[in-house]
């Protein structure tokens, strides 16, 4: 399949709906309710994205603490508060999995992938079209993250797939600069978002915690023309703020709440967030699915020393 944004939007739907009907969704929830006691999750690049709601659905569903961490940053922490590492990963083979089972916990892997390793579970989602070619990761995200949420609705699919559909958007580009307001509770839509937007070029994003914005981070935006996204879930200080922030911005696009429940809320967001990121680069002229990347990714992208 050729290279193109527009192929990999058309057959996102597709792509999440087929991958829920050919896994084993009830091995997959059962190996997860398990877990009660403290995990952490890891996923580099596009796949820190579903590490990140894959620490809050256990957080929020297990009730146990639960914590995404990059790679590398277990060489660095003392992780022996924890009992169970579930590394995020399609392909299952990187050095950031490595890296993740290197501390003596339990093993997870949620990848499109299994090997012959006894001392790991293996919680695999299958998928039967063919493959995703897109240097940012659409499918290849939103279907383990859905893999996630089917867990979170005790094997309700229907939510999933009512969530995925296009977004339309309607402004002018006038800055390069994006000033992203988030927190927790919206945490990986603007995962997604930063790192779509740093991996393909579309534009310079900067994530405030909308609640540090309080404290000094608004000087930023009187000194750069940047516009502002914020994910809006109706509460008394997001309608303020959105008020407040006309006055700053060039331009303020909002990402809305659809559902009183934060999990939901951030599924939705995130392909809120994903149609946005496409938006984006149709108007910049720019095709998420073929980057022009720079050079030193070939070089970096399998690097497996000392880090």
């Amino acid at each position: 399949m050729e290279k193109n944004m527009k192929v990999n939007f058309d057959f996102l739907k597709e792509r999440v709906a087929d991958s829920l009907d050919n896994t084993d969704l009830e091995f997959i929830r059962n190996e997860l309710s398990k877990l009660n006691e403290p995990t952490l999750f890891s996923g580099g690049g596009g796949s820190s994205v579903v590490s990140e709601f894959g620490a809050k659905v256990i957080n929020t569903k297990n009730g146990i603490v639960s914590v995404n961490s990059e790679p590398r940053d277990f060489l660095y922490r003392n992780n022996g508060a924890f009992r169970n590492v579930i590394a995020c990963s399609y392909s299952g083979n990187n050095y950031g999995v490595e890296l993740s089972f290197l501390i003596g916990l339990k093993k997870y892997l949620l990848s499109n992938n299994s090997f012959d390793d006894n001392d790991v579970t293996y919680l695999k989602y299958n998928t039967t079209i063919d493959k995703e070619r897109s240097f940012i990761s659409l499918g290849a995200t939103l279907i383990p993250v859905s893999i996630l949420m089917n867990y979170y609705l005790n094997g309700k699919n229907s939510p999933i797939l009512d969530s995925i559909e296009e977004v339309s958007f309607n402004f002018d580009i006038e800055s390069d600069v994006y000033e992203i307001f988030s927190g927790y509770d919206t945490s990986t839509a603007s995962k997604y978002l930063e790192s779509t937007m740093v991996e393909s070029g579309i534009g310079i994003p900067i994530v405030h915690d909308k609640y540090s914005y309080c404290h000094g981070r608004s000087t930023l935006g009187i000194n750069y023309n940047g516009m502002a996204i914020y994910y809006n879930r109706n509460t008394e200080f997001d309608r303020m703020m959105l008020e407040e922030l006309k006055q700053y911005y060039s331009r303020i696009i909002a990402i809305d709440s659809r559902f009183d429940d934060q999990i939901l809320d951030d599924y939705q967001m995130l392909i809120q967030s994903m149609y946005l990121t496409k938006y984006i680069a149709e108007k910049k002229k720019k095709d998420l699915s073929k980057v022009d990347y720079s050079p030193l990714v070939r070089k970096l992208y399998k690097y497996n020393g000392q880090i």
